[in-house]
């Protein structure tokens, strides 16, 4: 091989690279923005789907879609720390309302406890769980007067 045909082809090579390279990485940037903001609308979804279930269904179907935006946001903070907890805090702490509502006191301390647990990890004040429940109970009552 000559020395011409090893410079174009290392050329054509390194030309190769640098546009795929180019092509490749705005292509994977792309998928992971879509990816991500899924994720984001889906949690957004089930996080207003779970409080119309919290507020309007029976407990069981309150306390199941509550589990699962918890489980999702769970999940999600592995990958998102940031934003995250303070959902979870409402969501744990709307799971003890519920489990109090069904006359489960120990299930309801138990979920009361995670969510003061992270409402501190994020250096929110530490409530007792009367002023957590109450909170709650006013914050969701208001929250329901200023629904779309």
């Amino acid at each position: 091989m000559t020395g011409a045909a090893k410079i174009t082809y290392l050329t054509a090579l390194v030309l190769g690279l640098a546009v795929g390279g180019f092509f490749g990485f705005q292509h994977a940037t792309a998928t992971l923005k879509a990816q991500y903001d899924s994720k984001q609308m889906a949690w957004t979804v089930l996080r207003d789907f779970s409080f119309m279930q919290y507020r309007h269904a029976n407990p069981e179907h309150a306390k199941a879609a509550l589990l699962a935006l918890a489980s999702l946001l769970e999940q999600m903070d592995k990958w998102i720390p940031q934003g995250t907890k303070r959902e979870l805090v409402n969501a744990y702490a709307r799971l003890s309302l519920v489990a109090e509502a069904e006359n489960n006191p120990e299930q309801s301390r138990a979920y009361l406890a995670r969510a003061r647990y992270l409402n501190a990890a994020i250096g929110g004040r530490d409530f007792s769980d009367s002023e957590m429940k109450a909170a709650f109970k006013k914050f969701d009552d208001m929250e329901e007067h200023f629904q779309w």
